[in-house]
């Protein structure tokens, strides 16, 4: 059985990349309502990313247990590649539009982050969650409580999209009018690194 403290390391560890995202975002002129919207669906993205990944993989662990050459490593290894390059393609596109939006936009069009609403946020949130659908595909062949899973990881994953967003949001206030240019930039950093780490 997993213990909770190490439920709440990988809960941590999966923020990581959350926080580094959110920042950025934070900086994109956002309202507090826009703060607390967006952790919650963080949260939520994550904790139905792992039990998707968990129940994935667990039946697929029963399904092949009887072949001796399989291994859950191999296999999430590759998923969590592709994870990976699928959302930093995101992050990366996400960036480029902040950018492009504030160069030709002006003022009007970067207030209250009016670009981050929609199927742009929920493929944000699918973007910053995915991690959690791999490491889900790895818990498949593990004894996990996923009450407590689900519990410490929306928590977590909560409180690290509400410090992050309110770091960005305080740093875009001193930067500035281009304070969403510079965080479009960091998406677009962050998002081409990934992808190359991945592939």
């Amino acid at each position: 059985m997993v213990s909770s403290l190490e439920v709440l390391i990988l809960s941590m560890a999966l923020g990581t990349d959350l926080f580094s995202v959110a920042i950025p975002i934070g900086m994109n002129r956002i309202r507090w309502n826009f703060i607390l919207r967006a952790a919650l669906l963080f949260a939520v993205f994550h904790i139905v990313m792992i039990l998707t990944g968990y129940h994935f993989g667990h039946w697929l662990g029963m399904a092949v247990e009887h072949v001796e050459t399989y291994h859950v490593e191999c296999s999430s290894l590759v998923m969590q590649n592709w994870a990976n390059a699928f959302g930093a393609l995101v992050l990366a596109g996400l960036g480029i539009y902040m950018m492009r939006e504030n160069l030709t936009g002006g003022e009007e069009n970067t207030s209250s982050g009016k670009m981050l609403q929609g199927w742009a946020l929920a493929m944000l949130g699918i973007s910053v969650s995915i991690d959690a659908l791999a490491a889900g595909f790895s818990m498949g062949m593990i004894d996990v409580d996923l009450i407590k899973l689900s519990v410490t990881l929306g928590v977590v994953i909560f409180v690290i999209a509400l410090v992050g967003l309110t770091l960005g949001r305080r740093l875009g206030k001193c930067i500035g009018s281009r304070a969403e240019l510079a965080g479009g930039a960091v998406l677009v950093g962050l998002g081409l690194h990934i992808l190359w780490t991945a592939l």
